[in-house]
C-alpha cells in the first residue's frame, strides 16, 4: 500500500526512518520509511488489518536485526555498556540495493559481500528489504571508494541487483557515533533522491551538495550568477572536470578529448565573459557549487 494512501486513513501518524522499539506503538515498513501508530489510537479490526500489511510485507528483517548490537545502537539509540576498545575506529558503510530478480533474496549480496573482505566486519545487518549496514574497524587495510565500486559491481552482475553505497568516515567507536551516523544517513538519504547515475558516496562528495540544497540553492545571488555563468557552450561540463581534477588544466583537456590550448582558451574566454577564473581555486569552487543548480 502507498505511503500516501495509509496518511490519509490515519492522519495521525508518523513517518520516521527507523521504527519506534515500543510496545505502545505500531511500525510498518513501507518503502524505506517507517509508519509509526499509537495503538491506543487503533481500534482492535484497525490493528488486525495493519498486521496483516506487515505480515505480507516481504522479508521482514527488522526482527533478526534486532538481535544485533548495532542496529539498536543505531537506529534505536541504545546505550553502549560494553567497554569501549581503546583507540578503536569504526566506519559505517550503507548500503541500498534493488533486486532485479525476487527470487534471488538481497541476503545473498549480503553474505557475498563479506567474503570479498580478508579481515571481518564488526557487524553486517539488513534493516528492510533493501537496506543494509556493514560496520566496519580500522584496520592495517584500508578500501577506498574505488575499491568499493569495482566490488558492489562485480556483486550487482551475480546477484542481478543495482547496489548504492555510502562509505562513512572512521569515526571513534563511542557515544558520539549514533549522531555522526544519523548526519550520515541524511547525507545518503539526499543523494539516493537526487536518481544521480553515481554508485559510491561519502563525505567528500555529498555534504557540499546536501548545503547547497537545503540553504544556499535560492539565494539571489546564487541564481542571478547560476544563469549569467552557464549561458556558455560547455560552461558546466568544464567547471565539473576542471575541479574534479582540482584545477590540472592537462587532466582536465585529456579527459575532455581537447588539446590543452583549446581548453585554456575556453577558460580565458570564461573568464571574460563572467569575471571568474577558473585558475583560481576559490572561483572554481564557487562556479562547481553553481553546477548543482
Amino acid at each position: 500500500m502507498e505511503i500516501n494512501k495509509l496518511l490519509s486513513i490515519f492522519p495521525n501518524a508518523d513517518l520516521k526512518d527507523t521504527p519506534i522499539s515500543n510496545e505502545n506503538y505500531l511500525s510498518i515498513p513501507i518503502d524505506s520509511k517507517w509508519l509509526t501508530l499509537s495503538r491506543k489510537n487503533l481500534s482492535s479490526r484497525e490493528t488486525a488489518l495493519l498486521n496483516l500489511i506487515i505480515a505480507d510485507t516481504p522479508l521482514q528483517n527488522t526482527n533478526s536485526a534486532n538481535s544485533h548490537t548495532w542496529f539498536r545502537r543505531l537506529f534505536l539509540g541504545e546505550k553502549h555498556f560494553q567497554e569501549p576498545v581503546k583507540g578503536q575506529r569504526v566506519r559505517i558503510i550503507q548500503i541500498n540495493l534493488v533486486s532485479h530478480d525476487n527470487s534471488i533474496p538481497v541476503n545473498n549480496w549480503l553474505h557475498a559481500f563479506k567474503t570479498m573482505f580478508k579481515q571481518p566486519f564488526l557487524d553486517t545487518f539488513l534493516v528492510n528489504n533493501h537496506e543494509a549496514i556493514v560496520v566496519e574497524t580500522l584496520k592495517d587495510k584500508m578500501y577506498d571508494n574505488e575499491n568499493f565500486l569495482g566490488i558492489s559491481q562485480a556483486l550487482d552482475s551475480d546477484f542481478y541487483c543495482t547496489s548504492k553505497l555510502y562509505i562513512g568516515q572512521y569515526w571513534p567507536n563511542d557515544d558520539t557515533i549514533e549522531q555522526l551516523f544519523s548526519n550520515e544517513r541524511k547525507l545518503f538519504k539526499f543523494q539516493l533522491q537526487q536518481n544521480t547515475s553515481e554508485r559510491i558516496f561519502s563525505i567528500s562528495n555529498s555534504i557540499l551538495k546536501y548545503y547547497f540544497e537545503k540553504q544556499l540553492s535560492q539565494d539571489p545571488l546564487i541564481l542571478k550568477s547560476n544563469s549569467e555563468l552557464f549561458n556558455m557552450p560547455d560552461a558546466k561540463k568544464t567547471v565539473t572536470i576542471l575541479y574534479q581534477n582540482g584545477g590540472n588544466i592537462s587532466i582536465t583537456a585529456k579527459k575532455m578529448f581537447l588539446h590543452r590550448n583549446t581548453l585554456q582558451y575556453r577558460i580565458k574566454k570564461f573568464q571574460e565573459t563572467t569575471g571568474f577564473n577558473l585558475r583560481n581555486m576559490d572561483d572554481l569552487l564557487f562556479c562547481y557549487l553553481l553546477t548543482f543548480q
